[in-house]
């Protein structure tokens, strides 16, 4: 059989050796590339061996820093003093007598002092109650309902005085109003409204109190009735009146028609009024309208003796 190497007897034909001739002439060139490719790797440090690109990326990923989820922070509830003091402050308490139980924890409550490095306000303040003589709410409107008549001349500034330092002690978010009667005239703070406790609008009443003068005699009926017409803003009424008088000269109903006449206006116009009545020495009728008056409104009576 013949082939491309030749006939299968005898020497090998030229075809075979050719073939031979190109087979080395390959293998030289392959080897001489490859020792080049060695050559040039060893040169640069290389593994020549090794796939220097994946390498390269595994190392860098290894000393690539860490990625890791920024971390959720949960801000603790912001207590107040005030919070903190409402807490521990027991309404059948006396105002007082509470503050001296929560000062050491409001002393050293975050928060307890302003921006200036004062003490929050005490006392009613502290916890948003209103204190007139001594008789406590927590209403949010109240409309104080004074008697500036000739007879309350030797204890008008008593009343001024602590009159002032309730309204000074209402919150933002209370409303007030004043109204004094006497001397056959209303003279009111508000105009007949009930403002917000700003501190703005809680100076002009300190303002307004300081211009009344005590004179002329009682009217407390017209008083009464104009109370429970006063609204505020969104035309709702005081919630709470404190009702401040030494007597009812001029009231000519009797110590029951009287009061009934008052129940009467507070269940057509302000069936939600509370009255609480303060009475300086009130004598007979007088004392016994007060007592109820402020019953059948689900009030309060309180009796001044010496201005306490």
């Amino acid at each position: 059989m013949k082939g491309i190497l030749g006939t299968t007897k005898g020497v090998r034909g030229p075809a075979f050796w050719a073939w031979m001739v190109s087979i080395s002439v390959h293998l030289i060139m392959l080897s001489a590339f490859g020792v080049v490719r060695l050559s040039g790797a060893e040169a640069q440090g290389e593994d020549p061996l090794a796939p220097t690109a994946r390498i390269e990326r595994i190392r860098n990923l290894a000393q690539a820093t860490p990625l890791t989820a920024k971390p959720r922070i949960r801000r603790p509830p912001v207590i107040t003093a005030r919070a903190r003091y409402a807490e521990i402050a027991d309404t059948s308490m006396p105002v007082g007598r509470v503050l001296d139980t929560a000062r050491p924890i409001i002393d050293n409550w975050p928060g307890a002092r302003d921006s200036g490095g004062q003490f929050l306000p005490s006392s009613a303040e502290l916890s948003g109650r209103i204190e007139f003589f001594g008789s406590l709410s927590n209403e949010r409107k109240v409309c104080y309902l004074v008697d500036c008549s000739g007879s309350m001349q030797g204890v008008f500034s008593l009343v001024r005085s602590r009159l002032k330092e309730s309204i000074a002690a209402l919150q933002p978010d209370q409303y007030f109003c004043v109204i004094f009667f006497g001397g056959g005239k209303l003279l009111e703070f508000g105009d007949g409204r009930l403002v917000r406790a700003t501190p703005k609008a809680k100076a002009a009443a300190d303002s307004f109190i300081d211009t009344i003068r005590p004179a002329g005699r009682t009217n407390a009926a017209a008083a009464l009735e104009k109370v429970v017409r006063i609204r505020d803003g969104k035309g709702l009424s005081p919630s709470l009146v404190y009702f401040l008088t030494d007597g009812f000269e001029l009231t000519n109903e009797s110590s029951a028609a009287f009061p009934q006449k008052i129940a009467n206006l507070l269940e057509q116009l302000a069936p939600a009024m509370k009255i609480n009545t303060i009475g300086f020495l009130p004598q007979g009728d007088d004392r016994r309208m007060l007592e109820t008056i402020a019953r059948q409104s689900g009030g309060e009576f309180r009796c001044i003796v010496g201005g306490k």
